[in-house]
């Protein structure tokens, strides 16, 4: 599969989020550096992205939730 590296900056936001609704792909090669990114103009970028804090929160209500009830 290849991705595209695009620099145009018009498509990077705050020049770190890519969107580009005129390209379909969900995964974009980073502007700098290696591996890819996520196309935000995707909707399923933002379930991805919204996944692991969501995680994160669940996991500190469960451990209050948990240090609550042992004492």
């Amino acid at each position: 599969m290849a991705v595209l590296k695009d620099r145009n900056p018009e498509h990077w936001k705050l020049g770190v989020f890519y969107y580009n609704p005129d390209y379909p792909r969900l995964f974009v090669a980073k502007r700098f550096g290696g591996l890819f990114t996520l196309n935000f103009a995707n909707p399923i970028a933002w379930a991805i992205a919204s996944i692991l804090p969501a995680l994160a929160v669940a996991g500190l209500v469960a451990n209050l939730f948990h240090s609550t009830i042992s004492n």
